[in-house]
């Protein structure tokens, strides 16, 4: 892979810190609020498998994905680690977690980074890759102040 894919950003919630860091590694809730899910496993507290069918024109059919979180610091922050496996593809993301306190509620602060890309996938544009992530990333966002909301 030339240069990482990465993506960041801050996102508000209205709702305690303690919340949104529940809500984003309780593995259930993940589940959740995951775009294009077919099935979830929890393997243990920390793990969730998934199959997802994503409706990208350049990745059709199912992806295994891997969901590891790691690094818990309830509830200021947590590293989640997702692969994401399928016919001649392999796509490795890590992703940080930072939340503090806002006069509003909840401000996350968040990174994620390609660390792999290799297969099928790899010779597709980074432009396109890069809009769908986009696209997955705002539905993400939305399902996941959904599920607060609750």
């Amino acid at each position: 892979m030339d240069s990482p894919l990465e993506f960041g950003g801050e996102e508000d919630f209205a709702a305690t810190p303690e919340r949104v860091f529940a809500v984003l590694t309780d593995l259930d809730s993940l589940a959740r609020t995951m775009p294009d899910l077919v099935s979830a496993k929890k393997l243990d507290e920390r793990t969730l498998e998934c199959v997802v069918r994503p409706g990208f024109s350049f990745l059709r059919g199912t992806l295994r994905l891997r969901v590891v979180l790691t690094d818990i610091q309830p509830p200021q922050s947590a590293t989640m680690h997702l692969t994401a496996r399928g016919i001649g593809t392999k796509i490795g993301v890590e992703s940080r977690l930072e939340l503090r306190a806002d006069p509003a509620g909840t401000r996350l602060a968040w990174s994620s980074k390609v660390v792999e890309l290799s297969g099928l996938v790899a010779t597709i544009s980074r432009g396109l890759i890069g809009a769908a992530a986009e696209q997955q990333i705002r539905e993400t966002w939305q399902r996941i102040r959904a599920e607060l909301a609750e």
